[in-house]
C-alpha cells in the first residue's frame, strides 16, 4: 500500500492510489497466471510526487505490482510472463522526468510516449499483443477526453478500464454556457443526453443539488464508457476532499468479468475505510492545532464516518434489490444470475450479500430450492424464488 507520509497536502491522491494498489495487485495475480499483461497510463505525469522511486504515482504503483506478479509466477514455475507498461505524457517537463522510471524496472518492458493520449491510441493498440490483457488508466488533470477517439482501446478484448476525474471541475464546467466547454463535455459523454438530463434534474428529499448532479454526470460517463467499450459492468467509487464532505474525485471502473465486479467492491470497501481514517486523523490534527495541544491517543471513530454511513445505505438498497430481483413461484432465478447485477449497482461486497441472502432465507422472506447442508452462503447455482416453501 502507498505510504501516507508521501502525500502531505494531497491526501485525496493517497485514497485514489490506495484503491489502485489494492486493485492492480489482485488484477495482476488473477490474470498473470494465464496471460501477459499490459498496463496503459494515458496521463502518466509525474505530478507532485514526493517519493524517491515514484512510489506515490499511479505508474509506480502499477509497475511494482507487475514486478511482484512476474517474479511470483516465475518462482512457481509458471513461466516468465511478459509485463509491459505503456506510459503517455503530454507535458515535456513531466515526460523528461518520466524517463527516470525506465532504468528502475529493467524487468518490465516500459515504453513511453510524449504527446496527446488520444493521438497515440493506434500506436498503443499496436503495442498490445493480441492475446494480452490490458488495464487502461485514464486520469487526466481535469476531465477532457474524446471517448469516441479512445473507443478502439476501450473496446479491445481482455481489457478493463479505470477513468478518474475531478468531480468539482466537471460539475462547474457543465454549468457553463461556453460552446467549447459544452462540445468537450459532449465528446466525453457522447450520445447520453447528459445536458437535458442535467437540466431536468430533480433533487430527492435529503439530497444535495451537488449529489443529484453527480448522479447524472457519473451515470452519463458510465454509459459512454460501457457503451463504447462493451462493458456490462461499470461502477464508481467516490474520493472526498480531505476536510470537506464533498466529492473530489469520482473513480469509474469498467469490466466484463463478474470476478472484476467482486474485486472492485472489495477494494472499494477497503479504500473507503482508509479514507475515513485519513480524514479523521487530519480533522483531529486541525482541532489540536486550534486548541494548541495534541491528542495522545489519536482520532477516535465517531460512528458517523462516511464509509459507515454510505456502506450501510448501500447495504439497505442491495437487500431490497435482492428481494425485488427474485421472481414469485413457480419461476426461479439463480443466485449467480442476480448477484453481479446487484454488486454492479450497489456498494456491497459479495461476501456480505451472501450473508444477507442467508438472513432472508432464515426469515422466510426468500426461498432457496437447492441450499446445501451446513452452507453459510449460497452458491451461484442455487435457485431462488419467493412465496413458496420447499422441504429439502
Amino acid at each position: 500500500m502507498p505510504d501516507i507520509a508521501n502525500y502531505g497536502g494531497r491526501e485525496q491522491a493517497f485514497i485514489k492510489h490506495h484503491f489502485l494498489a489494492n486493485y492492480v495487485d489482485q488484477l495482476v495475480f488473477k490474470v498473470g497466471s494465464r496471460r501477459d499483461i499490459v498496463y496503459v497510463d494515458g496521463f502518466s505525469g509525474p505530478w507532485q510526487d514526493q517519493a524517491d522511486r515514484f512510489e506515490d504515482t499511479s505508474f509506480g504503483i502499477a509497475l511494482r505490482s507487475l514486478r511482484r506478479a512476474k517474479q511470483t509466477w516465475k518462482d512457481m514455475g509458471r513461466g516468465d510472463r511478459t509485463m509491459r507498461a505503456l506510459l503517455v505524457e503530454r507535458d515535456p517537463d513531466a515526460y523528461a522526468r518520466l524517463q527516470k522510471i525506465v532504468p528502475l524496472y529493467p524487468d518490465i518492458d516500459i515504453r513511453t510516449f510524449n504527446g496527446d493520449f488520444v493521438k497515440f491510441v493506434p500506436d498503443l493498440l499496436r503495442a498490445i499483443p493480441a492475446d494480452a490483457f490490458s488495464f487502461v488508466l485514464m486520469d487526466p488533470k481535469g476531465w477532457k477526453i474524446d471517448m469516441k477517439a479512445v473507443a478502439p482501446l476501450l473496446h479491445r478484448p481482455n481489457s478493463e478500464v479505470v477513468f478518474n476525474f475531478m468531480f468539482t471541475m466537471i460539475n462547474w464546467s457543465a454549468s457553463m454556457p461556453n460552446a467549447a466547454i459544452q462540445a468537450g463535455l459532449e465528446a466525453l459523454m457522447p450520445n447520453t443526453d447528459w445536458k437535458p438530463r442535467l437540466d431536468g434534474i430533480s433533487v430527492a428529499f435529503g439530497q444535495s443539488v451537488a449529489d443529484a448532479r453527480k448522479a447524472v454526470l457519473v451515470a452519463a460517463i458510465s454509459e459512454a464508457i460501457g457503451g463504447l467499450g462493451g462493458y456490462p459492468y461499470v461502477m464508481e467509487t467516490p474520493v472526498l476532499f480531505p476536510l470537506k464532505n464533498r466529492t473530489y474525485y469520482s473513480l469509474i471502473y469498467a469490466t466484463r468479468s463478474t470476478k472484476g465486479v467482486e474485486v472492485f467492491r472489495d477494494c472499494q470497501n477497503s479504500s473507503l475505510k482508509a479514507q475515513d481514517k485519513v480524514r479523521s486523523d487530519l480533522q483531529s490534527a486541525k482541532r489540536d492545532e486550534r486548541a494548541g495541544m495534541v491528542d495522545m491517543f489519536g482520532a477516535a471513530p465517531t460512528g458517523d464516518e462516511f464509509a459507515a454511513r454510505w456502506l450501510a445505505e448501500q447495504e439497505r438498497e442491495a437487500r431490497a434489490a435482492l428481494i425485488d430481483g427474485i421472481p414469485e413461484a413457480p419461476r426461479t432465478v439463480t443466485y449467480g444470475e442476480l448477484w453481479p447485477r446487484i454488486l454492479a449497482k450497489y456498494g456491497v461486497r459479495k461476501t456480505r450479500l451472501g450473508r444477507i441472502a442467508a438472513e432472508l432465507k432464515s426469515s422466510g422472506e426468500i426461498d432457496f430450492l437447492d441450499w446445501g447442508h451446513r452452507k453459510q452462503v449460497p452458491d451461484d447455482t442455487y435457485r431462488m424464488s419467493r412465496g413458496i416453501k420447499v422441504d429439502l
